[in-house]
Parts: C-alpha cells; sequence; structure tokens
C-alpha cells in the first residue's frame, strides 16, 4: 500500500499569497488531523467515490456528513496518489452555513447539483461513477442499468443520490498556486 516514509514528507513550501498559512486554512488542517491518511477516512465511514483525477486526486465521500456543524466533519476529503490528505470539501444542502466557515471569501463558493454517486466491480476492477439524478429514489442496479451507467457485466457495490449542495474545497493540506480555494491544484499529477 503507501510506505510509511512517503506518509510522513512534509508539504511543498507555502507561496505568500496562498491562503496555505492563514487562520482558516490552520483551522482546517487542526480539525481534520484524523483523516490525514485513507486508511483513517475508511474508518470514518468514507466511501470512495472517484478514481484519481489529475490535478485534483482521489475524493472520498461520507454520505452522512452534508450540512457539518463545523470544520472536523468535511463532507468531503480528498487524498495524493500516496493516499494522504490533501484537501477538504464542505457541502451544505440545507445552505445554513456554521460561523467556522465566515472568512471564506463569497466567490470560493460553488453549486453542486443533484446527481448519483455509484461504485460497481467489473472483473475484479472498481469503476466510480457520477451522473445526473432526478429522483430522490435510491438507486438501484436496475434503474441504474436502464440509463446505461453500470459498465457491462458489472455489479453495483455502492450506490446514493447526492442532494444539490453549496460547496466549497479547501487546500488546507497542500499549497496551491491558484489559491486556497481553487478547483484544482498544479502540485498533483
Amino acid at each position: 500500500m503507501v510506505l510509511v516514509l512517503a506518509m510522513l514528507a512534509l508539504p511543498a513550501a507555502a507561496l505568500a499569497d496562498d491562503g496555505y498559512d492563514s487562520a482558516f486554512a490552520q483551522a482546517v488542517r487542526a480539525a481534520t488531523e484524523t483523516y490525514r491518511l485513507v486508511y483513517w477516512a475508511k474508518a470514518a465511514d468514507y466511501v470512495q467515490t472517484t478514481d484519481y483525477i489529475d490535478g485534483v486526486g482521489v475524493m472520498f465521500t461520507n454520505h452522512a456528513r452534508f450540512d457539518p456543524s463545523d470544520l472536523a466533519h468535511p463532507t468531503l476529503l480528498v487524498y495524493d496518489e500516496s493516499g494522504r490528505l490533501v484537501a477538504c470539501g464542505y457541502q451544505f444542502a440545507n445552505r445554513t452555513v456554521p460561523s467556522a466557515f465566515g472568512s471564506v471569501p463569497a466567490s470560493a463558493w460553488y453549486d453542486i447539483p443533484q446527481h448519483v454517486h455509484y461504485n460497481a466491480l467489473q472483473n475484479g476492477q472498481m469503476h466510480y461513477g457520477q451522473a445526473p439524478w432526478t429522483s430522490n429514489a435510491q438507486p438501484t442496479a436496475d434503474t441504474l442499468n436502464a440509463q446505461g451507467l453500470l459498465p457491462a457485466g458489472s455489479s453495483l457495490q455502492f450506490a446514493f443520490v447526492h442532494p444539490a449542495v453549496r460547496a466549497i474545497i479547501v487546500w488546507a493540506w497542500l499549497p496551491n498556486s491558484d489559491g486556497l480555494y481553487a478547483g484544482e491544484n498544479a502540485l498533483l499529477p
């Protein structure tokens, strides 16, 4: 899996204006220390919801953590190829944002429409998919197959309707030359 030495590597030096050393980024790091490794995220019921995405990483979502009450309970955790935490995402379906997020600029927030996440096993390989979804009904293998979403010969392992949310991503664990709230990070291949 991941070498212990790789896990202990320090992040690249922060740029003076990237927000990495801001009080908010420091607060996110302090609050999310318990998720530094993928192993710990899985133990806290985070489910992998994407393959590795260039410039972003691998996303893990805890579908019970929409509308987090504080920084310690992100909805989304983002990891690099070595399984180290690089960013946290906070998503609010009810649009009520706690005071802990008061310093986040309005321009950092974005909307995510309702969609479905599904994981399907095909020939021993996991497929991570997302697609638009208008129904509130729990997706099943039959409903996903009817829409042509599951790979041929695969078995559904996980499916969840992701509600429409107001969201931010915070590059609290990896400096980002595009800023603390940017959509991508050039330090990730």
